[in-house]
Order: C-alpha cells, then sequence, then structure tokens
C-alpha cells in the first residue's frame, strides 16, 4: 500500500501520506470506488478556485498512476478504483519467504531490556507477558532494518534474594530439594516461608540487612554464595525462557554495576549537574535525592539511603548510562552458552580477563526497557536523569510499561488454585506464594492440547500429538501475552484463549494449517500457482489482495510506535477475511482460468500469517 500511496503523493505534490486523506467510509456523501480523496475540499478553500475544477484537476493526475484502474469526481471527492490486476502484478515480484521486511530502521541501534525477574524464584504468568512483549518487539525491530541488542538485567543485589539466603544460612531451609526445579524450590517454598517469617519475628529483618549489605560490599562468603545461588537460579530461568523461545545476547548483573564503580561514576556526574542534593533534615535526612521535574520537594526520590545504600532506580540510572555510551567504561564480558538457536548469549564477567572478541552491546541511541507499569515512578526518575545527564544528545531511553496479568475464576480452579475461588479475577502475589509458575502452566496447557489433538487426529503417534500440543502452548500462552494493550490487565482463561474463533492463537495456527493442506493437494495435482490473468475479482479476493498489499506498512507502523496489539488484531482479522474467502470461493474446484491465481492468493496469504505469527513467537504447524 506504501508504493500506492506514495505514487499518488508524487503526483500530488504532496509531503505525507496525511495529505493525502484517503476516506474509506462508505456512508460520506458522493463516496464511491475503494476509497476517495478529499484533498479537493482543501484546497478549493485554500486557493478560492471552483471545488469542481480542482477536484478534476486531481482526478486528471491520478488517472495516470497505474495502481489506479479508473477515477471519477462527485460533489468534490475524487473516488478511485484500485487496478488489482497491476497490484498483483506487483506482488508477484515481491512477494517471497522475506515478504515484509524493510529497511526502515535503517541499521540504528536499539537496546531492549525485559524479563529481568528477580534471580529468586520461577518466571510466573506475569513474567511471561514481560518476556512475550520484549522478545517480539526485538523480532519486529530486527526485520524491520533495526540493529537490535537483547538484554536480561539480574537484580542480583536485591532484598529477594537475601531473603533465599537468610532462609538457607540462618533458618536451616536445605539449599536444594529432590525432585523439584530450583528456582520452584526457592520461590515457592523458601521466599514465602522467609516473608511469613519475617511477620512473626521482626528481627529477621536485620538478617537481611546484614546479607545485603555483604553482597553490595562483594568480597566475602555470603556475596560469593549469593552469585552461586543465583546463577543457578539463572539457568532454571533460562531453560523456561527457551521453551518459550525467548533469546537474548547478554545478561547483565547488578552486582557487576557496582563493582565497575558505574553507580560512583553516575554519582559523580548527578552531582556535577546539580541533579542530586544531600537531603539535611526532615524524614530524608542523610539521603540524597534526585528531583523530578514535575514534583516538588516532598516527592523528591532517594537515590541513596542515609546509610550508603543504593536503590535500585540509582542503579538503573547508571545502567542507563551504559546502555547510551554515557560511561567512559565498559564492562568486560565472556559467553555464557549457546542458546537453542544457535545464537551465542553473552554475560558480563568480573573475570581480570574478559574475552578479546566480543560484540559491541551498549552505545545505542535507543533503549527500551519493558518493565512493570507500577514501576513508572521509578522509570521516569531515570527517563529524566538520562535526559539531564544526556546534555543534548538524542538519545531516548523508553518505558515500555505494561499491566498485570490475573487468572480467570475458571482458570484458577482448573489449575489448582483456592485462595481466592470465590472472586471472579484471581490476583497474583509472589510473597504471599499466590500464582503459577510458567512451568506448571505451560505443562497444563500441554497436557489439554494434548488430549484434544490425540482425539481429532487418531493417526498421529503420541510424539507428534505432543509436539503439536507443545507448540500451541507456547503460542496460545505468548499470543495472549502481546495481543492485548500493555495498559490493561489481562485476564487469562483458558477455555477462552483455546477456542477455534477469532483472535485466538489456535486460530491463526488453524489457518495456517488450513491453508498448508490446499497447497499439498494442489501439489499433488500439479496445479500451479501464479498472479497472472487476474480478470474481474470478487469482493473477498480484493480484500485479501490489499490486506497483503498492506502487510509491510503495518509491520513499519507497529514498529513505530511500538504497537504489537495492533499487529496482532491486524493478522486475526487478516486470517478471518481468509476463511472468509475460502468458504465462499471456490479454490481446487474453480474454473480453470481461476485456480492459478487463487492458489497463488493463498499461498501469499500463507507467507503473510507464517512472518506475523513468527514475529509475535507464535509457532506456526502444517497440521493440527
Amino acid at each position: 500500500m506504501r508504493r500506492i500511496f506514495e505514487d499518488i503523493m508524487e503526483r500530488l505534490s504532496l509531503q505525507s501520506v496525511e495529505d493525502v486523506k484517503l476516506n474509506f467510509k462508505k456512508q460520506l456523501p458522493g463516496y464511491e470506488g475503494d476509497f476517495a480523496i478529499t484533498l479537493a475540499l482543501r484546497e478549493s478553500k485554500k486557493s478560492g478556485k471552483n471545488l469542481e475544477t480542482v477536484a478534476n484537476e486531481i482526478k486528471n493526475k491520478l488517472e495516470k498512476c497505474p495502481f489506479i484502474k479508473k477515477a471519477s469526481v462527485l460533489n468534490g471527492y475524487v473516488n478511485c478504483w484500485y487496478n488489482y490486476e497491476y497490484i498483483a502484478k506487483e506482488l508477484g515480484s515481491m512477494l517471497d519467504k522475506e515478504y515484509g521486511r524493510t529497511l526502515v530502521g535503517n541499521g540504528e541501534r536499539i537496546m531492549i531490556e525485559h524479563t529481568s525477574v528477580n534471580p529468586n524464584k520461577a518466571l510466573h504468568i506475569g513474567h511471561v507477558r514481560n518476556s512475550s512483549i520484549g522478545d517480539a518487539l526485538a523480532r519486529l525491530l530486527r526485520f524491520v532494518g533495526y540493529d537490535v541488542t537483547v538484554t536480561n538485567y539480574i537484580d542480583d543485589t536485591g532484598a529477594q534474594v537475601a531473603d533465599n539466603i537468610v532462609g538457607v544460612k540462618y533458618l536451616g531451609f536445605p539449599e536444594r530439594k529432590d525432585g523439584v526445579k530450583f528456582d520452584h524450590y526457592l520461590g515457592d517454598e523458601v521466599y514465602v516461608k522467609v516473608n511469613s517469617l519475617y511477620k512473626e519475628d521482626p528481627t529477621l529483618l536485620e538478617k537481611r540487612s546484614e546479607v545485603l549489605k555483604a553482597i553490595e560490599h562483594g568480597e566475602n562468603d555470603i556475596a560469593h554464595y549469593a552469585r552461586k545461588m543465583v546463577l543457578e537460579v539463572l539457568k532454571a530461568q533460562l531453560q523456561t525462557l527457551d521453551r518459550l523461545n525467548v533469546f537474548y545476547n547478554l545478561v547483565n548483573y547488578e552486582s557487576h554495576i557496582l563493582a565497575y564503580k558505574f553507580w560512583a561514576t553516575a554519582f559523580r556526574q548527578l552531582k556535577e549537574i546539580g541533579a542530586v542534593r544531600l537531603e539535611t533534615d526532615g524524614k530524608k535526612k542523610g539521603c540524597w535525592t534526585f528531583g523530578l521535574n514535575s514534583s516538588n520537594n516532598n516527592d523528591d526520590k532517594i537515590l541513596v539511603r542515609s546509610d550508603g545504600t543504593v536503590v535500585y532506580a540509582g542503579k538503573d540510572i547508571a545502567y542507563a548510562m551504559w546502555k547510551h555510551g554515557l560511561l567512559d567504561s565498559d564492562f568486560r564480558y565472556k559467553k555464557f552458552e549457546v542458546q537453542k538457536n544457535g545464537q551465542d548469549l553473552w554475560t558480563t564477567t568480573l573475570d581480570k580477563e574478559g574475552e578479546s572478541k566480543h560484540p559491541i552491546f551498549n552505545g545505542v541511541k535507543t533503549s527500551i526497557n519493558v518493565i512493570d507499569i507500577r514501576q513508572s515512578y521509578e522509570q521516569n526518575v531515570v527517563t529524566e536523569a538520562i535526559a539531564k545527564l544526556g546534555k543534548g544528545k538524542d538519545l531516548r531511553y523508553v518505558h515500555y510499561g505494561y499491566e498485570v496479568v490475573a487468572l480467570s475464576k475458571n482458570t484458577a480452579q482448573k489449575l489448582g488454585i483456592e485462595e481466592q475461588e470465590d472472586k471472579e479475577v484471581f490476583q497474583m502475589s509472589g510473597r504471599k506464594g499466590i500464582y503459577i509458575n510458567a512451568d506448571d502452566f505451560l505443562d497444563q496447557l500441554h497436557r489439554i492440547l494434548f488430549e484434544q489433538t490425540k482425539n481429532k487426529n487418531a493417526k498421529l503417534d503420541e510424539k507428534e500429538c505432543h509436539d503439536i500440543a507443545e507448540k500451541l502452548a507456547v503460542s496460545t500462552l505468548r499470543y495472549e501475552m502481546v495481543r492485548a494493550d500493555p495498559k490493561n490487565v489481562i485476564v487469562f482463561d483458558i477455555d477462552k484463549a483455546l477456542k477455534l474463533e477469532e483472535k485466538s492463537a489456535a486460530y491463526l495456527i488453524y489457518t495456517y494449517a488450513r491453508i498448508s493442506s490446499i497447497l499439498k493437494k494442489a501439489a499433488e495435482t500439479n496445479l500451479a500457482k501464479e498472479a497472472s490473468e487476474v480478470g474481474d475479482l470478487t469482493e473477498p479476493e480484493k480484500k485479501i489482495l490489499l490486506g497483503i498489499a498492506g502487510f509491510p506498512d503495518v509491520l513499519e507502523r507497529s514498529a513505530k510506535s511500538l504497537d504489537l496489539a495492533g499487529m496482532a488484531n491486524y493478522i486475526s482479522d487478516f486470517a478471518l477475511e481468509f476463511n472468509s474467502f475460502y468458504v465462499n470461493t471456490p479454490v481446487l474446484k474453480a474454473e480453470k482460468e481461476k485456480v492459478a491465481f487463487r492458489l497463488w492468493l493463498i499461498d501469499s496469504c500463507r507467507i503473510v500469517l507464517y512472518n506475523a505469527m513468527i514475529l509475535l513467537g507464535l509457532i506456526p504447524i502444517e497440521r493440527m
């Protein structure tokens, strides 16, 4: 569609698509054709010329556009009809497995930070929303030409890690439990029970403070044990993320920010520009605070407590400065592992000698930080700090906030959660131990989908049924996380997510499998597929053709606005249009002169569906 708009813009000497003002609302007076251009209404008022005269001048220019078959003037509107045969032939020269890929990003370097789950527990489904959003953004932005680095920030100096160490080192909890995944054991048992014991015996909080200080200091037994525990939890978390097909370029540790003295450098620069001040009285006496532009002094954010410890917003400022190349130093790096997708995962390291050859990770223009919307205040602090420290540089620190994930009453009951069974929406809490781990959730989805697949496909063996069930489980969970507006709470319902109806992963994958089946049958009978001899198109064919043509524009708009929900809704509507077309339009049994074009059309649909699903994190299946 962009080529059509650009051609129109050039013929009418316009600067942007907005100036064209295409109108698709059929209820407008004077509207007919595929679309109407309202430009004459504005130009007539501006120049004082007769409306019909201006409209006819525009019509004469547009009739020379190869994408437009004819144009007419009615009540000042320039009504246009697409040249569908020309559009099909143009698409025929463009459509391949990379269709939709563009260079709009022009190689601009972007860093996306996502997941960043505290290394004291397993991922629950709320974290999966974070990972699904971040991973889909990375896939999309790479596809349209950006140079994307993805990081997973590990808060290994936070209170949650300290809680687990208090449990193991001071309260007698075993280090691990046989038969239980390590991150599950620490999060489900140790972390929950220790927080419960704090309420019974508040003096235990002193142990937490001691552990936190030991971890921040760095070189002692507690700090060494914390690193060992964190590493094991991280590896367990990455197993879950690997199952979800979520991958990274770099793992950063918060303790390394402190060890490399990045905070010290950031703190010095903040002082130099007068962005922080030492409080001398009141509740914040002895603390260093950062003043937000929109707040009064009472709302200034504490960055350094009176005991000298740094709050996480302070560490985030230092980390953000590293991202944007505002520090004079860098981490040392080493390879962590090779991921399932064959890509190297790197990590920051405290080893005296890191690997000499490594990718350049920092110094990006834009950083996108996928972080819970409840952290908006702290993220505003970081955003304003970077703006001040950047001193006029063209840098963008973007907080991509998202709301929480809750469970429907129906889903909570199916998962065996009884805490709030009298409520319609189940709100989760990690500290209280009221949540469902991503592994367990995926296992439950897998079991349901395996039974459904087995019942519907008697000829498939169990291995094939398990493979389909796993792909559908991952796709279902990921799609539910990205199709909703990130500002809205997701209330996840298993039954609704698994229904074979529009706006579900199952519907998209079913549509892709249906197309694959049709094309397989066509190949078996040696039927050709090509874009020639279009002839007169039915309305469903026209809609499908325009949907295919608009796909690259949708990707570009979604990338520029970071709008995954818009892209998900587009492809959902596209799948609905395809199925409507297929139900009402013969393909394999069509008239001989129609078969080749219709096969080409649905093969083009297959490419669009495949690429959209991959970008959103779904796994296409040719048989289900």
